[in-house]
Order: C-alpha cells, then structure tokens, then sequence
C-alpha cells in the first residue's frame, strides 16, 4: 500500500477508494485475485491522491502484468461498496471502467497470467461470461452488471457485511 493510495482508518472502519476495469474479450472477462485468496475481483487498484481513477486501470494493468495500450472506453459505475475484509469493516467508494485491448495481444490467448509486480502474489484469468453468475467473484453486484452491461453510468449500492 502506497503512502499516497486513499486509504484511512476512521474509528473502527477503513475507508478506501478503488478504480477496476471490465476488460472483455471473445465473451470473457479478466479477473484478478491474490493467490491466497477466495474470490476473484475486477483488476485494478487503490486510487491515488491526484490520481485520476481511469488512470489507475492502466497503471495497474502495466505493474502488475506488463499490459500496455489499454484503452479506457468510458465510465460504467460509480459503487458504495459496505463489507468485511480482514476481519475489519470496510467503507469502499469504487469507480468501474469499460477498457478494450486490440485484438492481436497475446495477453487474450492466456487462460490464466501470473503477476508480474514483486511481492503481491496476483493471479489474472479469463472467464466466461457464461460462467460469472455461479463464480465465487466479490463485489456479488458484478454477476449481474457483467452478464448486462449498460450503456448508461449507474449509481450502485452494496452491502454485505
């Protein structure tokens, strides 16, 4: 974690900020986790102070598997996201972008790709998008915005804690 990222404890409650994308190709999608864990999550990262959130899509993208040429096509959603993670109540505001690659990179041919970024141990993978209603895949908002991706920006609100 970044000194910069928007991440604080208030209370007993950590409030964060996170940009994901929604990478899709050949009817797939690209999710990331860290290999410990359980579920798996759209890439992308802790918005940084002065960062714009659609540039954190592509920072993360080339840290941590050496993806370049991401294109940010537009804003999808802006989510309140209420859980528990770490045995800690989170408060998360999350930002979603729809992003295209071009059709010859060889990122889209690789059912899973280790990460590349030193120490954080991130796995990617492509799926279905057949398959995303019965995946074990967090925020449980996405199996439904993945499988019906609007053309209008929504207003999202989760909990699950």
């Amino acid at each position: 974690m970044s000194k910069k990222d928007i991440r604080l404890m208030i209370d007993d409650v950590k409030f964060s900020s996170r940009a994901v994308g929604v990478l899709k190709k050949n009817n797939k999608i690209l999710f990331q986790k860290r290999k410990s864990d359980e579920f798996w999550a759209l890439p992308g990262g802790a918005i940084e102070v002065f960062e714009r959130a659609k540039n954190v899509i592509t920072r993360e993208l080339e840290e941590e598997i050496g993806l370049t040429n991401v294109k940010v096509i537009r804003p999808l959603w802006f989510a309140e996201y209420f859980f528990k993670f770490d045995e800690l109540n989170q408060h998360q505001y999350i930002i979603g972008y729809l992003l295209d690659i071009e059709d010859s990179n060889d990122i889209i041919n690789k059912d899973v790709i280790e990460g590349i970024e030193e120490g954080k141990n991130i796995i990617y993978k492509w799926m279905n998008i057949d398959e995303i209603k019965d995946a074990k895949i967090k925020p449980d908002y996405l199996k439904e915005k993945l499988t019906n991706i609007k053309n209008e920006f929504e207003f999202i609100e989760e909990e699950d804690l």
